[in-house]
């Protein structure tokens, strides 16, 4: 970083650059106003690394006689937000330009100023729900707080509004059971009852003999 005097000569970056460049970093530390070792405010030279989309943190050290010191944290996206923004490990929301190399992530939408606490939750159902073999892939909370699930494998589930962890539960417990208890596969769990659930099957695949019934329910106590 050139100046008149005291120029600073040396930038040491410490960074993972998974999402944020090299030329990045380097473009907006230049474009701080003061340039002399003295002179040149730190504040503004993070809240500029700051301003890069996919940097959550930045920390910046002057250190005698001619050096700057960085340490960049880069956001770990988890989520996509409403279709709009992405989540991080931590639950905040953060925007970036685009998202078509995120878009395996899984999706939450719910009403904005729920954000963190939809989060916790979606985490704390995907754990819950782990004996499925499948991880949520899509979850839709209502204004009411319910919740409708979309596993990775197709699987629809209705937590409700109500007593969702111990219905999840529910599910997980006889998750086996209800497999062996038919040869079809479940497409849609409703588990807005006290004491069971209700299942809708896949249709069989056709085959020359006579056609089987579709879209069978069962309930399970």
């Amino acid at each position: 970083i050139q100046s008149e005097r005291w120029t600073i000569s040396e930038v040491e970056v410490a960074a993972e650059y998974r999402r944020v460049s090299v030329e990045q970093v380097r473009f907006a530390i230049k474009k701080t106003s003061e340039k002399s070792f003295f002179r040149l405010d730190t504040d503004q030279v993070k809240k500029s690394l700051k301003s890069l989309n996919w940097v959550r943190e930045a920390h910046v050290v002057k250190q005698w006689p001619n050096s700057l010191k960085v340490t960049l944290t880069e956001h770990q996206p988890t989520a996509i937000w409403n279709e709009q923004q992405l989540i991080n490990q931590r639950g905040e929301l953060f925007n970036v330009e685009r998202m078509d190399d995120v878009a395996g992530l899984p999706k939450l939408y719910g009403p904005d100023n729920q954000v963190q606490a939809l989060y916790k939750l979606f985490n704390r159902f995907n754990r819950l729900l782990q004996p499925l073999g499948h991880e949520i892939s899509v979850a839709q909370v209502s204004q009411r707080g319910g919740w409708q699930l979309t596993l990775r494998n197709g699987l629809d589930i209705n937590l409700g509004t109500e007593q969702q962890e111990s219905r999840a539960l529910r599910l997980a417990d006889t998750w086996q059971n209800l497999l062996r208890s038919s040869q079809q596969t479940p497409q849609r769990v409703d588990l807005r009852y006290s004491n069971g659930y209700v299942v809708q099957w896949r249709p069989k695949e056709k085959t020359p003999q006579p056609q089987s019934k579709s879209n069978q329910k069962q309930e399970v106590s």
